[in-house]
């Protein structure tokens, strides 16, 4: 009773350090076996259709409002990079966030290595140590995107560096196994809501097509 007293109470604490580090689950949704197909929505589409393409800043309005700081920042970024899209930046968002979420739960630093700025790196592998100490492992799933809306843009002109915060909302299931495999909390058919704010950094100036994760709100 105490091993158990312990583990749960370990469990416990892992949880309030992945919500610190992440953001929020919001409890039970539904199982694996009452969906057909994973469901992966965004509140954009991934790729604008050829009329959209005759008009630039559609780019930028299909995302934030016009008269926005938000919209001024776009701009500028295109301005200095023309290579710059709102709506590829996204799509490339989408698919960051889902590897560097997996990989946290998997404990896979060297992935994230590539990722993270040393600041959030380094909570996150706080973690991750504080998990294996404890014999902790976390079996988790993407199942998709629910939404993902860009909350605030900026750009400095003298530093040409570019953050962009976003709001993730996604499903998954989450699994916490002691070291010995028995399930201390979660189940593999549970899908659960995540949602994530994480703002994403870059020089416009440096040729790496690489935005980092720079905080987690």
């Amino acid at each position: 009773m105490l091993q158990i007293f312990i583990l749960a109470a370990v469990a416990i604490f892992l949880f309030w350090r992945l919500r610190a580090v992440l953001g929020s689950r919001e409890g039970f949704e539904k199982t694996l076996k009452d969906m057909k197909e994973p469901t992966s929505v965004i509140n954009k589409p991934d790729v604008m259709d050829e009329a959209k393409n005759n008009n630039p800043d559609d780019d930028i309005f299909d995302y934030v409002e016009e008269n926005s700081k938000s919209a001024q920042a776009f701009k500028k970024m295109k301005d200095f990079d023309k290579d710059f899209s709102v709506n590829k930046f996204v799509s490339g968002a989408k698919m960051a966030y889902e590897i560097i979420l997996m990989a946290f739960e998997k404990g896979d630093t060297e992935k994230l290595n590539t990722l993270l700025e040393s600041k959030v790196l380094k909570s996150f592998k706080s973690v991750i140590d504080k998990r294996k100490k404890e014999g902790i492992i976390i079996d988790a799933k993407f199942i998709g995107m629910r939404d993902i809306r860009i909350i605030n843009a900026s750009f400095s002109q003298k530093t040409k560096i570019a953050d962009v915060t976003l709001s993730f909302k996604s499903e998954l299931t989450t699994v916490v196994k002691d070291a010995s495999g028995t399930i201390i909390e979660g189940h593999p058919d549970e899908i659960k809501k995540q949602t994530d704010t994480w703002v994403f950094t870059k020089n416009l100036s440096e040729k790496s097509p690489i935005w980092l994760l720079k905080s987690t709100l």
